[in-house]
């Protein structure tokens, strides 16, 4: 009995022994069939690993040293400018068309009507020899056309504007010549107790590139502004004043927008595609599909019939990154040149009307400011060209400097509404006088509109009389008193 159960677990344990060895067997077929897929799978799974290894390791890299992208490649004046001409000019790869519509803008709104002159009324008659002479000068020269607005561009790309007046005695009259810094690099130098303002002695360096010759040149011969002004040393120690361009500081920032276009349209083209994918249930099976349409070369458009699930893939919101990035540089840039994001170019990232009239406060404190520094500039010019004028012409009259002042008016939306809402009813309501009124609009010649305008009453006054004459012809429209009348007329009347 006993011999019974030892033979029965021995014949037990022979079976389990003999299944061991053919799962074993069974296991090592399925590693031989699967092993090339394993293997693969592997290297692949290296690979990736090994490029996040490489990604995670340059991306440390980059923000240590953030030279390559946060750095500023324009530290001088002079790469300022230079850059700022060329994206103007449409020479530069990125920002071009961004750069031109600020400075256009900016130097519109600065100058937006042009340049005009005015004298004081009680001066009229005594200043018209003056007067005369100066709207020669300035037709001659065609300010009124273009020059006024080639000088504020000039300003708003460069920082600065020097023009020298220079004495033609073909038609005694005295023509501007400009100086373009990035030509003529001239140094200016302070040169009276006053530094911040006249006069200046401007020296320049040879340039045998544009054949100039080094030289000087007095500002009693010349008329210079500068903005976003500053005093800085020159070699010897010599105190210089010099402009900026508003441009200059947010240049990198320019550039980060035009980078972030072209990889928003990189981003486009690489994505604009969707990307078939198929889901399977095993790895052969997967195998087989991409053989067959690696085989077939099967694209987008051609009939596809799987046994699993397929469908086209595209990726979720990528380009929001570089959306945010763009709206941040142009706030950046909006804050410094005193442009709202809608006049830059982009009138859908303003929020409201309520915001967009808000900005538009510090861009008139920004331009008044501009203005005043115009002003400035053309009175010097105008004083300086009466002066040249009379050291030329020394046998005619002389004529008086300071009677005759430049008229520039800034414009805009809010100034017309400021006009319309504040300004013209305190004018109905006699608060404020009608030439008052008059001077705040841009465009107006005061004098000449109150000539126009007494001339003009004049005219209704007397048109007003006579029409009552001929309603009533029994008084006397002047003096309110009966006619002397005749009996044949009332009798006529009767």
């Amino acid at each position: 009995m006993l011999g019974s159960k030892t033979k029965r677990i021995t014949q037990l344990t022979t079976q389990l022994k003999d299944q061991a060895t053919k799962h074993r067997l069974q296991q090592m077929e399925l590693g031989k069939k699967y092993k090339g897929q394993m293997n693969r799978m592997e290297e692949k799974f290296a690979i990736i690993h090994e490029a996040i290894q490489v990604t995670n390791a340059n991306l440390m890299l980059r923000l240590q040293d953030n030279t390559n992208i946060d750095g500023n490649a324009y530290p001088t004046h002079l790469a300022q400018v230079l850059e700022i001409m060329n994206l103007y000019t449409g020479k530069s790869e990125i920002g071009n068309d961004l750069v031109k519509r600020i400075i256009n803008i900016s130097a519109a709104i600065k100058l937006p009507n042009g340049l005009a002159l005015e004298v004081n009324k009680d001066k009229k008659k005594s200043s018209a020899a003056e007067l005369g002479y100066l709207e020669k000068f300035m037709e001659v020269n065609q300010f009124n056309e273009s020059v006024c607005t080639e000088l504020s561009k000039s300003a708003e790309k460069q920082g600065q504007v020097l023009v020298a007046l220079v004495w033609d005695p073909s038609d005694n009259m005295v023509k501007v010549n400009y100086r373009p810094w990035h030509i003529y690099k001239y140094v200016v130098y302070p040169a009276g107790l006053n530094n911040l303002t006249p006069p200046y002695t401007i020296a320049w360096d040879e340039n045998p590139d544009f054949k100039i010759s080094a030289g000087t040149l007095s500002s009693a011969n010349a008329a210079f502004v500068a903005f976003n002004s500053t005093f800085e040393p020159d070699s010897e120690g010599n105190l210089t004043v010099e402009g900026s361009p508003a441009l200059g500081n947010v240049l990198p920032r320019i550039d980060d927008i035009g980078k972030d276009l072209l990889n928003w349209r990189r981003s486009n083209n690489l994505y604009s595609y969707p990307t078939p994918h198929a889901e399977l249930e095993t790895a052969d099976e997967a195998q087989s599909l991409q053989s067959k349409i690696t085989d077939l070369g099967w694209s987008v458009g051609n009939m596809l019939v799987t046994s699993g699930k397929f469908e086209m893939v595209v990726p979720d919101n990528f380009y929001d990154t570089i959306k945010e990035a763009i709206h941040t540089s142009l706030q950046i840039i909006s804050g410094a040149t005193g442009l709202s994001i809608g006049w830059l170019g982009f009138p859908g990232l303003m929020s409201n009307r309520a915001t967009a009239d808000s900005l538009g406060e510090p861009l008139e404190i920004v331009a008044a400011n501009d203005i005043t520094s115009w002003k400035s500039f053309y009175e010097q010019m105008f004083d300086n060209v009466l002066r040249i004028r009379n050291e030329n012409m020394p046998e005619n009259k002389p004529l008086q400097l300071g009677k005759v002042k430049p008229l520039l008016k800034p414009m805009s939306d809010r100034i017309w509404q400021q006009l319309i809402r504040l300004y013209m009813p305190a004018a109905e309501q006699r608060l404020i006088s009608r030439e008052g009124f008059l001077n705040k609009i841009p465009g107006i010649n005061v004098v000449e509109e109150m000539k126009l305008l007494e001339k003009q009453l004049k005219e209704d006054e007397k048109r007003e009389v006579d029409n009552i004459r001929r309603s009533n012809p029994d008084n006397r429209a002047d003096t309110g008193q009966q006619s002397t009348g005749s009996k044949r007329f009332n009798n006529e009347r009767g």
